[in-house]
């Protein structure tokens, strides 16, 4: 007797395979099939007893003995596609390690083991922390949201590890989620020392085997706790009991590329469907999570105090409109010379790595333009090479000027790279540790330059905005922001609610034990009202003004919308698949969906593909999504359809 599957196999088409099979499997297995001319590894949805295809081929291989994916987790996954408007075995592609997706043996080489030593810790909660302990605690059987909104340094790490406790205490696991890989080893490090349970991680530095080791321990209940980077929310968990989202206001939970989900959204709808409580912790939390407390679906748990009586640093601002040129103000020298003799730490932040953002003619002002990108080149002094950091296109510097021939070429504005040139002539004899993408690229370096800084030796510490958030530097006495002006001039609507979360979670690392910190701000627009609130520290009040002017233009969190980006060599192309698609949606005829567009990306061209967006927004999610839907469904009427690339983003974030 012969059995039908119904078989979700990863390629970008919006439907599942039929195949034949005479024996049963369970629903969740893997399976090999022929696919075209290829084989290829699709995974079981169901059986079925009649297909609406006409010859179907045979099922090649059966991998698994076992399922993969649970009932609960297909579920899940089913309903992320849904949502996301996106093929189904391409989002199980995404949840499931390579090795898995590949064919390998669902196979642990390497268990990993409990932590070697755990301590419990020698101090009491604060009263603000014992109440949104309690709070949480008595939610551990239902689903609920929990917006835990601490200041910087009030401990939001040990709210975290007190409820696992209690979690992994009912035989349950615990899912935690961190923004940067940069902050795992640190988070790591945290839950072992306390926690007696097998602790796995995930993210993207962690090689194959790894990978697959830490899937498989969660899937099979060893691990108790699962802490990762947003891929970790595919973890399947079989008697998970608590979500932890660190720091929820971060952009980095989005994925943008392929299947663009939001690691936060989705973790509400896994702990709704196993009826868990999710916790969200941040000093800075973003507008959509307020708009959620406003509207009582999570509740919002505060932490006023740091912990340990720490003091919130002392903000400061520096007027840069009487310097010229110069990337450090006399006064910011003299602030950091003071703390550096009395043996502290300093850090300086600047979102710009490289050695400087411009290479220009001082004679005819021809700018280094990357060739495949609407972009400047970026000047790498260490390599000697003008780089693209849109599609990491090199050139070599020129000599003289190609439009006017004069060697009047010189470089202008200042990447992380040339910052630390700058601070070595000004402080000789002190240790200067740079953190940015090209100093973390070998592996374990990120690790190591931690390491350095956790010494608590003096120091001066340069980084963008990897070194932002999370961090915990006890020798850290004060912060220097430099070069911020472009985010208080961005074309996002959400660029100073992104700069205000920046400016204070990167203040936040300030004097985080004992004496209080200080974080100077250098810019040349001091009288801006946001300055006025990241000075006093009253984010909330910020967030609410922001609320407000949202609310009156109907932009989210108060609508919602949805983007569709094409991008094509052929600009013309692009641009009419747009109008062709606008055209569709129109034809729809769903009240209270509107479309925009096509317009120009902000990034109009981009390793040779010019790209248009065509924008979607509605106070109605369930229309909007309606009409989306039917959209798919009818793609194939377009007839530029398979002449550019294309991608539907929902909730878009850029």
């Amino acid at each position: 007797m012969s059995f039908i599957f119904e078989v979700a196999i990863p390629v970008p088409l919006n439907q599942t395979f039929d195949y034949l099979c005479d024996q049963i499997v369970a629903v969740g297995t893997r399976i090999k099939v022929p696919f075209g001319r290829k084989i290829v590894v699709g995974v079981v949805l169901a059986i079925k007893d009649k297909s609406d295809f006409e010859k179907l081929k045979s099922v090649t291989e059966i991998l698994d003995d076992t399922p993969i994916l649970d009932t609960p987790m297909l579920k899940f996954l089913r309903w992320s596609a849904n949502y996301y408007h996106h093929p189904i075995g391409e989002v199980i592609a995404t949840a499931l390690p390579k090795n898995l997706r590949i064919g390998k043996p669902a196979i642990i080489k390497k268990i990993i083991g409990l932590p070697l030593k755990t301590s419990e810790p020698d101090f009491q909660p604060s009263d603000e922390q014992q109440h949104a302990i309690h709070q949480i605690q008595t939610h551990l059987d239902i689903y609920h949201g929990f917006l835990l909104h601490g200041v910087t340094g009030s401990g939001k790490t040990e709210v975290y590890l007190r409820i696992a406790q209690t979690v992994l205490n009912q035989g349950k696991q615990v899912l935690v989620l961190v923004p940067e890989i940069g902050l795992t080893p640190q988070m790591v490090s945290r839950f072992e020392a306390r926690l007696s349970t097998c602790i796995v991680s995930i993210h993207s530095q962690r090689n194959e085997t790894q990978k697959l080791d830490a899937y498989l321990m969660a899937k099979n209940g060893t691990a108790g706790v699962v802490l990762g980077t947003r891929s970790a929310l595919f973890a399947p968990m079989p008697n998970l009991g608590l979500i932890i989202i660190d720091e929820e206001h971060d952009t980095s939970f989005k994925q943008q590329s392929s299947f663009r989900y939001s690691a936060r959204d989705l973790c509400f709808v896994r702990a709704q469907q196993a009826n868990i409580p999710v916790v969200l912790g941040t000093a800075t939390p973003s507008l959509e999570m307020l708009k959620q407390v406003m509207d009582k679906k999570i509740t919002r748990l505060k932490l006023t105090k740091r912990a340990s009586g720490a003091l919130l640093p002392k903000v400061s601002l520096i007027d840069m409109r009487t310097e010229t040129g110069n990337a450090l103000s006399a006064l910011l020298i003299g602030k950091m010379q003071q703390h550096l003799k009395n043996n502290k730490q300093v850090m300086l932040f600047i979102n710009r790595r490289g050695y400087a953002p411009v290479y220009f003619c001082t004679e005819c002002d021809w700018k280094a333009q990357c060739n495949h990108c609407d972009a400047g080149m970026i000047y790498h002094r260490h390599i000697n090479r003008l780089k693209c950091h849109h599609c990491g296109d090199e050139q070599m510097p020129q000599q003289a000027c190609p439009d006017c021939g004069k060697h009047t070429l010189e470089v202008l504005g200042y990447g992380t790279e040339r910052l630390e040139e700058t601070l070595s002539s000004h402080f000789p004899n002190t240790p200067i540790i740079r953190i940015d993408r090209d100093t973390t690229r070998r592996k374990k370096a990120f690790e190591q330059h931690l390491e350095q800084i956790n010494s608590g030796n003096p120091c001066l510490i340069v980084g963008t905005q990897m070194l932002a958030k999370g961090h915990d530097f006890s020798n850290l006495a004060m912060v220097g922001v430099l070069d911020i002006d472009g985010g208080l001039l961005s074309n996002n609507f959400r660029g100073t609610e992104y700069l205000a979360q920046l400016l204070i979670q990167v203040s936040g690392r300030a004097g985080r034990s004992g004496e209080q910190g200080e974080v100077a701000i250098q810019t040349r627009y001091p009288e801006h009202p946001i300055f006025n609130f990241v000075l006093s520290n009253r984010y909330t009040q910020f967030a609410a003004i922001l609320l407000k002017q949202r609310t009156q233009a109907m932009m989210p969190p108060f609508s919602q919308q949805a983007l569709l980006c094409a991008n094509a060599k052929n600009q013309q192309m692009a641009e009419n698949f747009l109008r062709d698609a606008a055209n569709l949606l129109k034809r729809i005829q769903i009240e209270g969906v509107e479309i925009w567009g096509p317009v120009a990306n902000s990034t109009f061209k981009k390793a040779d593909y010019y790209y248009f967006n065509l924008y979607l927004q509605s106070n109605n999610r369930k229309a909007l999504h309606q009409m989306l839907s039917t959209f798919n469904q009818h793609t194939n009427t377009l007839k530029l359809k398979n002449k550019v690339r294309w991608y539907l983003d929902i909730n878009p974030i850029e």
